[in-house]
């Protein structure tokens, strides 16, 4: 969500340059020449003298404005994603130190204790939440020999979460695929 917010803040940015911009040029075409510069604006201020707050036009635009709020507003309160993991600090004799994980770090962890197990040539490791997806490629062309990696790479995975004791550990998924030809 930081992504999107940093993009709408800079769409909206650049559209409040833009109007401040076009406002300050039509105010000093206005004051010069007595007619609009840019956007020829006379035409849209005789329509809103014109029309009441009850017209269906405004409330239209009121409706969908309000929509457009609702919506940024639920995508703000929607809570972030976890990104750290958190360990417990009792195992580790540090009750009042709030102790936790980085995603990659436990990635990188779990990578480097599934590619030490014998048979394995590399690994992609994703970390959510509460599962950990585990990715390997073995050295081996042939199928069976793939799939005789399946546990210990499970049980190198799963060590290495017990060591690293976390308070919640995640699940283990693990895919074995034989080396390409």
């Amino acid at each position: 969500m930081r992504l999107a917010n940093r993009v709408l803040a800079a769409l909206l940015s650049l559209a409040l340059i833009v109007v401040s911009v076009l406002l300050i040029a039509e105010v000093i075409a206005d004051r010069a020449s007595h007619r609009a510069a840019i956007v020829h604006w006379r035409g849209a201020y005789h329509w809103a003298q014109l029309t009441t707050w009850n017209a269906g036009s405004i409330r239209v635009i009121c409706g969908i404005l309000i929509l457009a709020g609702l919506v940024l507003l639920i995508a703000e309160l929607k809570p972030a994603r976890v990104s750290r993991l958190a360990a417990d600090p009792a195992e580790a004799g540090a009750d009042a130190i709030d102790t936790a994980y980085t995603r990659r770090g436990l990635a990188a962890a779990i990578r480097s204790a599934v590619t030490a197990v014998d048979g394995v040539r590399s690994t992609a490791v994703k970390v959510r939440r509460r599962k950990v997806k585990i990715a390997a490629i073995a050295s081996a062309q042939d199928r069976a020999a793939a799939r005789s990696l399946h546990d210990p790479i499970a049980d190198a995975a799963r060590q290495r979460l017990t060591a690293l004791k976390l308070r919640r550990p995640p699940t283990v998924a693990v895919r074995v695929s034989p080396r390409s030809r």
